[in-house]
């Protein structure tokens, strides 16, 4: 039997696995990657075949593409799979060449492409995505009967007025949306999360990345639309800074020329000395954004759009209750469009309503709008009449000039790689699987659980848990309550909240504790690492306390 023992040297610095068969389907060279894959010491693969380690039906297809390589002298490439003395099945692409030596003899030259933890990773993904395609026909259907009993609720409601009518309709809606947001969001974020992790297992195959980055894309603009949901029903946890108004919106009136059109005209008018307000930054930027938009749309052969701030002299007009005798500030969107039809004023803040055509508009814009300004501890009102153009006023409480306003900062983005030992509670099967196989794949020891319950179970004779990765809502015991049992018996412990339902009732009884983080649902991995790498690299822990 021939050797060709020249290729051993150079066959073993290669990665990817190789083999040599003669005439008689026998290896008689192997790379240490081969043996690695199959699982066996070279000197237990020398002289034997595929009879000898693989079942029968896969040891004669093996055998009969070599022979086409024998007999036609023409190299193929094939989609394979084996099962290895284990039971598991590998998935490759195997290369295989003919070679005659000076001295007339065959040989068959083949190179390996495992691909089985990809495919593993796709088929995980297809059935998160069939999954998530039926939960949301579900729950589409669900919605749809909600909203259908909802009308026919309010239809025979004897109002007392259409304000208060309007307010408890616009409740309702907000507290359907809200959980059906939290749903998909943990959904969306088994999507994302796989997604990511085929797209990362792509490697050099384009058609996989952009099927990776579809799907991706898919599932956050749905994600997107579950932000707007939960924005308008109040449930988005904002992140409030002071902020000069003036700034605000000049800063957000750069952006807008570039979104608006050249046919627009574009004016930004600021008062003097109208002073400060506390918002969330990037959600009152979309606010501004989302009224240009509707004003653009509202313009289709041009226009004028003006941005102006004020000192809000008149607020107690529209202003009612305890906030009447608070001190506000103005802004003003006012455009020179066609205007708004009073019996389309009275919905234009409720959900999917629209007077746009079909597959023009989401019907969020406004109820977007509506919601974060409500939960910013404002007011918003609309002025209009057809055919002379349109006013949004938004009243916001002025806030005393701070002694410092904190310049915005841009956070280093750390190395993904890490260390330490996570606890990982999540009642969420689908998501908990996928938090794992991140964090364990950057170097975390994860210790996973489906409750509060499991989780004390786990850690009680462990006092080694550097950080607890917790859902906020979950059954028989909620996240900060976790966090506050394992504080007493793991000092130092870190925290991080991760939730889709954020509901601000929840933050301000003390979802989020002192010391605590938090991750809104769904994110990428990328986005959950660089949590935890913070949280872990950052300075000493605070003890976890009931927020007051």
């Amino acid at each position: 039997m021939s050797r060709p023992d020249d290729f051993e040297q150079v066959l073993n610095a290669i990665a990817d696995p190789i083999f040599v068969k003669d005439r008689q389907h026998r290896w008689v060279t192997l790379n240490d990657a081969f043996c690695k894959l199959i699982g066996a010491e070279r000197s237990e693969l020398i002289g034997k075949s595929d009879y000898d380690f693989f079942p029968e039906s896969e040891a004669e297809e093996f055998w009969r593409k070599d022979e086409l390589v024998f007999t036609t002298g023409e190299a193929n490439v094939n989609d394979e799979q084996f099962t290895d003395a284990s039971g598991e099945t590998h998935y490759i692409t195997t290369k295989k060449v003919l070679h005659v030596t000076p001295r007339g003899e065959q040989f068959i030259v083949g190179c390996i492409n495992d691909l089985t933890e990809r495919t593993r990773v796709e088929k995980e993904m297809q059935r998160a995505r069939e999954e998530l395609e039926l939960k949301m026909h579900e729950r589409t259907l669900e919605l749809a009967a909600i909203n259908q009993a909802l009308s026919e609720q309010i239809a025979n409601l004897d109002r007392t007025s259409e304000q208060l009518r309007q307010s408890q309709k616009m409740e309702a809606i907000g507290q359907l949306a809200g959980g059906i947001a939290h749903d998909f969001n943990n959904l969306l974020n088994v999507i994302i999360g796989y997604g990511s992790l085929v797209e990362r297992a792509s490697g050099p195959d384009p058609k996989l990345k952009d099927l990776a980055d579809r799907i991706i894309d898919a599932a956050e603009t749905a994600a997107s639309l579950t932000r707007q949901l939960l924005a308008f029903s109040r449930k988005q946890v904002l992140q409030p800074e002071v902020l000069e108004l003036n700034e605000l919106v000049k800063s957000v009136g750069a952006m807008l020329r570039r979104l608006i059109g050249e046919d627009i005209d574009l004016e930004i008018k600021v008062a003097a000395d109208v002073g400060y307000i506390r918002v969330d930054r990037g959600q009152f930027e979309q606010v501004i954004i989302n009224l240009a938009v509707n004003a653009r749309d509202a313009m289709p052969s041009g226009g004028k759009l003006t941005i102006e701030t004020s000192a809000a002299k008149r607020a107690a007009e529209i202003v009612k209750g305890d906030g009447a005798g608070s001190e506000f500030v103005a802004v003003n969107v006012i455009d020179t469009g066609k205007g708004i039809h009073p019996d389309v004023q009275a919905h234009i803040f409720e959900p999917f309503f629209t007077t746009k055509e079909q597959g023009k508009g989401t019907g969020l814009g406004l109820a977007t709008v509506y919601g974060i300004v409500t939960q910013s501890n404002g007011r918003i009102s609309v002025r209009s009449t057809p055919g002379m153009g349109t006013t949004f006023t938004i009243l916001l409480p002025k806030i005393e000039r701070p002694l410092s306003v904190a310049p915005r900062q841009v956070a280093a983005k750390a190395p993904l790689k890490g260390s330490g030992n996570v606890l990982v509670v999540e009642d969420q099967e689908d998501l908990r699987i996928l938090l794992r196989h991140i964090l364990q794949s950057q170097g975390y020891h994860v210790i996973e659980a489906a409750s509060g319950m499991e989780a004390i179970a786990k850690v009680s004779d462990k006092k080694d848990v550097d950080l607890l990765i917790t859902d906020i809502i979950m059954p028989g015991m909620r996240g900060w309550e976790l966090a506050q049992k394992l504080s007493s018996t793991h000092t130092g412990l870190k925290v991080l909240y991760i939730s889709g339902h954020t509901d601000t009732d929840l933050i301000n009884e003390g979802a989020l504790l002192e010391g605590g983080t938090f991750l809104e649902k769904p994110f990428r991995p990328e986005m959950l690492l660089q949590k935890v790498q913070e949280i872990l690299t950052s300075g000493s822990a605070k003890a976890a306390k009931k927020c007051s």
